[in-house]
C-alpha cells in the first residue's frame, strides 16, 4: 500500500458506527479544505496556538525576525538557544480573519474566444441585481422602526456615520452636537442601530463588535466568551495569547478559554464588508499544469499563496528550560512546583498539536499531488487537443493508482483549482462520470443518457421501450449496462415509465 493511504484510506473503511481518532479527522479537513479556506485556518491555529509560527510567502513574520535578531546576536547558540523574545505583539486574532476566505468561479477551461460564450457570460452579469449597500440596508430597517420623525432623524445620523466594516467611526459627542440633542439621545440612538443586521454593526471598536455578536446568540449567554469580552483587561491579554493569565482572570480553565478564542475567530470582525460594493473575489489555484521537455503535461504544487507553518523557537527554549528546572526540582511538591508543571504540560500539549498540524499539512501535499498527477497522466489528450478529446474517468481509477480511497481522492480534488495551458479550471472537471460494464470496460455517462434520450424520442408511442428493451438496445450499440441503470438514468432525465408513455 503506498505511503499515501497511511492515515486516510484504511480509516475511510471504518464501520459507520466507529470513530475517527482527531488527528485523523484534522487530516481529512486539511485535505478538503481549498486554498483559501486552509490560509484562513491556519492563521486561526496560530491565533490559539502560541506554539505555531506562521511565514506568509514575500513576507517575515515578526516572530521570526525576532529569531533571526536573538540568533544573529548569538551566533555560536543553537536554533532552540535563542532568548524568549516574550509575548508576540502582532496576535491579530480577530483582525484579519475572513480577508482571504473569498473563492469564486472565473476562468473557463480555455481562453480561446467564444462568441456564443460571450453572450451568455453578458446575459448573466446583465442578469446579478445591484449589491445592497450597507446604508441602504440600514436605512431600510430604519423606515421599518416607524419611529418618530424626531428619533428617526438622530437614528438616520447615527447610521449615516457608519462606516462600510460596519463600525461607527464618529464620536457620539459630535453626533448630538449635530443634531442639538443630549448625548443620552445620541446614545439611545447607537443602541437602536446596534440592533440592526448584520449583527455587530454600529460598534465603535473590536471588542463591542464581537460582544453585539455574541448578544445575538441566547446560547452564548454566560460562556467563556461573553466573559472574555466583558473584561478588558482580559480581552487585552489576548494580544500576548497569554491564556493562562486569562484563565486565571476570569476563573475558567485554559481549555475553555481556547475554545473562547476559536468562537471569538469565527465571528466577523467586519459584519459591513458583505455589503462592499467593490467587492473583487478570485480563485487561488495551488496547482498547475506544465508541459515537460518529453512533451507530457504534469501537475505541480505552487505553494506561493499558502502560509508556510513551522514551530516557534523561542517556544521550544521556554518549554526545554521549564523541563530542565521541573526535572532538577523532581522532589518539590510545591503550589509553585505544581503550576510549573501544568504549565509544562499546557506547553508540552501547544508542541504536539502544532506538530500534528505540520504534518497533516505534509500528507495533504503529498495526497493532492499524487492525486492531481494521476488525473493529468490519464488526461494527456485533454491537455493537448482541448475539451473534445476528454476521456471518462472515475475517481476509483486514480484511488488504486495512489493508494487511498475513493472518498480520499473526492476530498482530495473538492474546491482545488488548476491554472494550465487551457486556462484555470477545477481539478474535477478532469473527471468524467462513466458507468463501468461487465467486461469491466468503461462508457461515458452522458453519452449513455443522450443515447436513452434519443431512443425514448424514435420510440412507437403505442409501445413504448420498456427498460429492459432499452437496456437491450444499448447493448446492441456496444454499451452493455444493467436495466437498474437505465432506470437511474432515464429518471435523471426526467422521463416517465413505460406505462405512463404509452399513448394510443
Amino acid at each position: 500500500m503506498s505511503p499515501l493511504s497511511t492515515g486516510l484510506s484504511q480509516d475511510m473503511r471504518l464501520g459507520q458506527h466507529q470513530v475517527l481518532a482527531p488527528a485523523m479527522r484534522q487530516n481529512l479537513e486539511l485535505l478538503q479544505a481549498p486554498l483559501a479556506e486552509l490560509s484562513l485556518r491556519l492563521r486561526q491555529e496560530a491565533d490559539v496556538n502560541p506554539a505555531i509560527v506562521l511565514e506568509d510567502p514575500g513576507t517575515v513574520s515578526l516572530d521570526a525576525a525576532r529569531e533571526a535578531a536573538d540568533r544573529a546576536a548569538a551566533p555560536d547558540a543553537a536554533p532552540g538557544d535563542a532568548p524568549d523574545a516574550g509575548p508576540d505583539p502582532d496576535f491579530g486574532v480577530l483582525g484579519e480573519l475572513g480577508s482571504d476566505a473569498d473563492d469564486l468561479y472565473a476562468d473557463g477551461h480555455n481562453n480561446e474566444y467564444d462568441p456564443d460564450a460571450d453572450e451568455r457570460r453578458q446575459f448573466f452579469f446583465d442578469s446579478i441585481p445591484a449589491a445592497e449597500s450597507l446604508q441602504r440596508h440600514l436605512a431600510a430597517q430604519i423606515d421599518e422602526r416607524g419611529l418618530p420623525p424626531e428619533d428617526r432623524a438622530l437614528v438616520s445620523l447615527v447610521a449615516g456615520s457608519v462606516n462600510d466594516a460596519g463600525y461607527l467611526d464618529t464620536p457620539l459627542a459630535e453626533i448630538a452636537q449635530a443634531a442639538f440633542r443630549p448625548l443620552a439621545d445620541a446614545e439611545r440612538a447607537l443602541r437602536v442601530v446596534q440592533e440592526f443586521s448584520p449583527a455587530g454593526v454600529g460598534a465603535r471598536d473590536l471588542r463591542e463588535c464581537l460582544a453585539l455578536q455574541l448578544r445575538a446568540d441566547p446560547a452564548a449567554a454566560g460562556s467563556a466568551a461573553a466573559a472574555l469580552l466583558a473584561d478588558p483587561e482580559a480581552f487585552a491579554l489576548l494580544e500576548k495569547r497569554d491564556f493562562p493569565r486569562i484563565a486565571a482572570r476570569l476563573g475558567r480553565s485554559v481549555p475553555e478559554v481556547e475554545a473562547a478564542v476559536r468562537d471569538l475567530a469565527a465571528l466577523d470582525p467586519a459584519p459591513g464588508r458583505a455589503f462592499a460594493a467593490d467587492r473583487t473575489v478570485w480563485v487561488r489555484p495551488e496547482l498547475v499544469v506544465r508541459e515537460t521537455e518529453d512533451g507530457r503535461f504534469e501537475a505541480f504544487l505552487d505553494e506561493s499563496e499558502l502560509p508556510s507553518v513551522r514551530l516557534s523557537d523561542s517556544w521550544l527554549k521556554e518549554l526545554d528550560r521549564l523541563k530542565k528546572a521541573l526535572r532538577a526540582r523532581a522532589g518539590d511538591r510545591s503550589r509553585a512546583a505544581r503550576e510549573r508543571r501544568e504549565a509544562r504540560d499546557w506547553m508540552a500539549e501547544r508542541v504536539r498539536t502544532g506538530r500534528a498540524l505540520i504534518d497533516g499539512l505534509a500528507q495533504r501535499k503529498a495526497t493532492l499531488l499524487a492525486v492531481a498527477r494521476a488525473a493529468v497522466a490519464r488526461q494527456q489528450d485533454y491537455f493537448r487537443d482541448g475539451p473534445e478529446a476528454l476521456r471518462p474517468l472515475v475517481m476509483a481509477e486514480v484511488a488504486a493508482e495512489v493508494g487511498v480511497d475513493e472518498s480520499t481522492v473526492s476530498r482530495a480534488v473538492a474546491g482545488k483549482w488548476v491554472r494550465g495551458p487551457r486556462g484555470t479550471f477545477e481539478l474535477r472537471s478532469l473527471f468524467r462520470a462513466a458507468v463501468r460494464t461487465a467486461g469491466g470496460e468503461t462508457i461515458e455517462t452522458d453519452r449513455v443518457r443522450a443515447r436513452i434520450r434519443a431512443l425514448v424520442a424514435a420510440e412507437d408511442p403505442a409501445r413504448p421501450l420498456s427498460d429492459a428493451a432499452l437496456a437491450a438496445l444499448l447493448a446492441g450499440e456496444g454499451a452493455p449496462i444493467a436495466r437498474r441503470t437505465v432506470v437511474k438514468y432515464r429518471t435523471q432525465l426526467g422521463i416517465g415509465t413505460a406505462a405512463s408513455r404509452r399513448r394510443g
